[in-house]
C-alpha cells in the first residue's frame, strides 16, 4: 500500500513479462509503470508516496538484482546508488535504507551458515556509509523501518522469528519469539507488521509488542 493507503504497488505479469504496476486500494484498472525485458519487482515505496521502490537485474550480466525507483506515471526507473540489492526499506525521512545488499541461491535451506548468509544493512543514500546490523553469520532478511526501529526476519536463536534493531541502542532485541515453523516473510504498515507463518497471518502491535492472529476466510 502507498503511504495514504490509496494505491497499491505489485509485481505482475500480465503482458509475459514481470513488472511493476500499481492500482487503486478500492479496486480498478491496473497501470504498468516498467517495461524492462528483465523481471522487475516490487519492494514498497518512498515515504513520499511518489516513487515506487523495486528490484531489477536489468544491468546485471549473471542476474544479480540491485535496487530502482518509478514515478507513478511511469517513465525510466532512477537507480539507487548501490551495485546490489535483494530487499529494501526506506528511513522515514527518505535519506537512508535498511537493506539486504545480497542474494541466496539456496533460500529454503534451513540454519544454513555458509558464505551466502544474509545481513541487513543501514545506508546512507548521500554518503554510501554502512552501518552493519551487529549478527553471527545469521540469515537476516525483510528490513523493515518503522519509527527508529529496523524490524528484520532472522534464524539466529532457532526458527525463524521477528527481531528489532534500536538504532539509538545499537542493540538487537527479539520482538516476537518463535518456537514454532519458520516465519516466512513480514510486511510493515501504519496498523503494526504482518507475520505470515505456515499459512497464517499474524498481526504484530510494536507499541504492545503483542500478537493476534488475522482472521482469513473465503466465501
Amino acid at each position: 500500500f502507498s503511504p495514504d493507503g490509496a494505491l497499491v504497488a505489485f509485481t505482475g505479469q500480465y503482458d509475459g513479462n514481470t513488472d511493476v504496476f500499481v492500482v487503486p486500494a478500492e479496486g480498478g484498472v491496473p497501470r504498468r509503470l516498467t517495461h524492462h525485458p528483465a523481471p522487475d519487482e516490487v519492494l514498497g515505496w518512498t515515504p513520499d508516496g511518489k516513487r515506487i521502490l523495486f528490484r531489477s537485474p536489468r544491468t546485471s550480466f549473471i542476474g544479480i538484482p540491485a535496487f530502482y525507483t518509478v514515478g507513478l506515471d511511469g517513465g525510466f526507473p532512477e537507480e539507487l546508488p548501490l551495485p546490489t540489492g535483494v530487499s529494501a526499506s526506506f528511513s522515514p525521512d527518505g535519506k537512508r535504507l535498511a537493506c539486504v545488499p545480497t542474494m541466496q541461491w539456496q533460500s529454503s535451506w534451513k540454519r544454513y551458515r555458509g558464505g551466502q548468509t544474509t545481513p541487513v544493512w543501514i545506508v546512507s543514500l548521500d554518503s554510501l556509509a554502512v552501518e552493519k546490523i551487529p549478527r553471527d553469520n545469521s540469515n537476516d532478511s525483510n528490513p523493515m523501518w518503522v519509527g527508529d526501529k529496523v524490524y528484520f526476519l532472522s534464524d539466529r536463536n532457532g526458527p525463524v522469528a521477528l527481531f528489532a534493531y534500536d538504532l539509538a541502542t545499537k542493540k538487537v532485541i527479539q520482538a516476537l519469539p518463535n518456537t514454532g515453523l519458520d516465519f516466512k516473510s513480514a510486511s510493515a504498515g501504519p496498523g503494526g507488521i504482518v507475520v505470515e507463518q505456515f499459512g497464517a497471518l499474524r498481526l504484530f502491535d510494536p507499541a504492545s509488542g503483542q500478537a493476534r492472529p488475522v482472521p482469513v476466510t473465503l466465501d
